[in-house]
């Protein structure tokens, strides 16, 4: 069994200080081929520059990808105290609670340098020989999970053709074409041909979601195509996000919503139930802290941030927030906040939940989906419903706070190990020799000893199990 990782996307976005959630499933991908004795000396890597495929060095991607992930983390202790101070003087809480990662904030010019091993990664040494290159792939699976150079069917054909490839993807969301108001213009239109491109080209295909496979399908019927064999295997959270004890909440109740300041997440819905309740309960209001960098076409919420006098005491924008701090600051929330209009996940959502916080979130079937009954869900457009339940949930005896964190004792979220035991299994079937004895239509991946609940079949049944696949029931035992 080989496998062949399409690393574009990191190379593109080596340069840059701080990972996006596509970003970070690439990498989680690359470390899980990387140091998997199962994939050891079956793994190889290709980037795609200009229409040429290159194939790369395992041993020199190794590097690279350590020392990414190194600077991705070392990004972290960037944040100046003079942020840290703002936060603590915001909740009143004791000078050093929330102190520097490191002893000293990590300059720009002192993380680590991506440009050796970018260097070497791309040596003509270390590129194979173009002999090699179709020896060694002919019959691996190509796994590509950041939707990155699917703009050109004809070039993925190419590939695969020219390479003996078999295609696998992880699809993420389809909201550039159920929602193009949120994007850039003419992303809608891109992402129709990535989407297309995985629908004519691959053997099998991942979704992080029931939700997201769905939409997957419509469009799938109304372009007249065939969906190709379909799993859900719901991203992980990760190990940091465990269920230790909680640090004493803050005397003045406050509230957390986190995601990037974009008019897709819904900001302005908390701005102005937030009005409503400084209006209606003057200095005794909960506190917000946005967590989150600036976006696009943010306008209207970066003046009511900045400008809105009401709000100036009880509202906070954090741009930057290292893990350690964001994960203790969730745990003495009152409830993180998620009024997003669409997600194709929201990892952020399941971290939260992860570390046992309340969650008050629009209600969208992509966080039904793992999140089942346990969040308290509202209507994204419903001010008022929001404001109610933000200042519920604020009491120090409300009882609806209090149920949803018995509901939460009993939840149990996937990790990256429960992610990648049905990934491994389908790619094993899709690597198979033409040929190769299949297993019967009733063949489910074995249960991964962590996980709580039975994997279940989903979809039409297929005789061929190169187009076997079976959906995971969301990890939850709140269903």
């Amino acid at each position: 069994m080989r496998v062949v990782l399409d690393i574009t996307r990191l190379l593109r976005r080596s340069a840059q200080a701080t990972p996006t959630g596509i970003d970070r499933v690439e990498l989680a991908y690359a470390r899980h081929l990387i140091g998997n004795r199962q994939y050891k000396d079956r793994t190889a890597f290709v980037a795609r520059v200009r229409s040429s495929t290159w194939y790369l060095d395992a041993d020199t991607v190794s590097a690279f990808i350590d020392t990414l992930a190194l600077k991705w983390k070392q990004s972290e202790s960037r944040v100046t105290r003079r942020e840290l101070v703002a936060i603590e003087n915001f909740l009143d809480l004791a000078p050093g609670t929330l102190p520097p990662v490191d002893t000293a904030p990590a300059l720009r010019s002192a993380l680590p340098d991506m440009l050796p091993p970018l260097k070497r990664l791309l040596s003509p040494v270390n590129l194979l020989p173009r002999l090699m290159r179709r020896r060694n792939s002919q019959g691996a699976v190509y796994l590509n999970v950041s939707h990155e150079g699917l703009n050109s069917i004809n070039g993925v054909r190419s590939m695969v053709r020219g390479h003996g490839l078999r295609p696998m993807y992880l699809v993420h969301d389809l909201i550039p074409l159920t929602h193009p108001e949120y994007v850039r213009p003419g992303d809608a239109e891109k992402h129709e041909t990535r989407m297309r491109t995985v629908l004519a080209s691959a053997e099998a295909i991942i979704s992080n979601s029931h939700h997201t496979l769905n939409q997957l399908k419509s469009f799938a019927e109304r372009s007249g195509m065939a969906v190709p064999p379909s799993i859900v295997s719901p991203l992980g959270v990760e190990d940091e996000f465990d269920t230790e004890e909680a640090p004493p909440p803050p005397a003045h109740p406050f509230f957390l919503t986190v995601g990037t300041i974009e008019p897709r997440k819904n900001h302005l819905v908390l701005l102005h139930a937030w009005r409503v309740l400084v209006e209606k309960l003057g200095p005794k209001a909960p506190k917000l802290i946005i967590v989150g960098r600036r976006g696009w076409e943010n306008e209207n919420v970066i003046d009511i941030i900045e400008r809105c006098r009401k709000l100036g005491d009880h509202v906070l924008e954090c741009n930057r927030l290292p893990d350690v701090h964001l994960r203790r600051l969730m745990k003495q929330a009152r409830a993180v906040l998620f009024p997003s209009f669409a997600e194709g996940y929201g990892l952020p959502l399941f971290e939260a939940m992860a570390l046992r916080v309340p969650v008050i979130c629009s209600d969208l079937q992509a966080f039904r989906d793992i999140a089942g009954s346990a969040p308290c869900y509202l209507d994204p457009i419903d001010g008022l419903g929001w404001a109610r339940a933000i200042e519920e949930y604020a009491r120090p005896d409300s009882q609806a706070r209090a149920a949803q964190m018995r509901q939460l004792s009993g939840l149990w979220m996937p990790r990256w190990s429960d992610h990648f035991s049905i990934v491994d299994r389908i790619i094993d079937v899709v690597a198979r020799p033409t040929g190769t004895p299949r297993p019967v239509a009733g063949w489910r991946p074995a249960a991964s000893s962590e996980r709580s609940r039975p994997l279940i079949p989903a979809g039409e049944h297929v005789e061929d199990v190169r187009a076997l696949c079976f959906a995971v029931q969301p990890h939850s035992s709140t269903r």
